[in-house]
């Protein structure tokens, strides 16, 4: 369902978006806020994953290596 919605937008930003054809406005909006909103979970996730790193004990490459030599061998 769509929901229709009041904005201001910038003069510059306003004088671009008059050159997207008028059907189109509203898809080119909407991908630009889910883009958006896309790039900030994405950010959000990477912080808390940053964190998590800090508490979590260093593993070796050679740990890695065997574990996934493990997980490809193991029956599915």
């Amino acid at each position: 369902m769509a929901h229709r919605v009041n904005i201001m937008l910038e003069d510059g930003l306003w004088k671009d978006l008059k050159q997207v054809p008028a059907g189109e406005r509203s898809r080119v909006v909407n991908e630009a806020i889910a883009d958006w909103l896309r790039a900030r979970r994405r950010a959000g996730v990477a912080r808390k994953m940053d964190a998590q790193r800090t508490r979590m004990p260093a593993v070796s490459v050679k740990d890695i290596a065997v574990w996934l030599r493990e997980d490809r061998t193991r029956p599915r």
